[in-house]
């Protein structure tokens, strides 16, 4: 059996907080809705997230959630660029 999408294993990017929850884009491009409360505290719309999932015994699962600053600098720099080599005056096309 596969895990459902959002617990599947990988990265999350925070898309917006309000009224106690956080719409996140999973790695796979989908969207889902989570309590605030199971994200590390501090979290912030743009941050990116790591996740991973262990099965354990008598049908118990773990959910790690953790920060990932350096995936969120990597994304921003990577964004910065494309922007960049796109100049001005809106000609060039930004691949998202």
């Amino acid at each position: 059996m596969t895990d459902p999408p959002v617990l599947a294993p990988g990265t999350w990017v925070v898309e917006g907080i309000e009224n106690g929850t956080a719409s996140v884009e999973i790695a796979n491009g989908s969207s889902a809705t989570v309590p605030v409360g199971i994200l590390p505290r501090g979290v912030s719309e743009g941050d990116v997230l790591r996740v991973s999932v262990s099965h354990g015994g008598a049908g118990s699962v773990s959910i790690s959630i953790a920060m990932d600053p350096a995936e969120k600098a990597r994304r921003l720099a990577q964004s910065a660029a494309q922007v960049a080599r796109a100049g001005k005056g809106g000609r060039g096309n930004i691949a998202l």
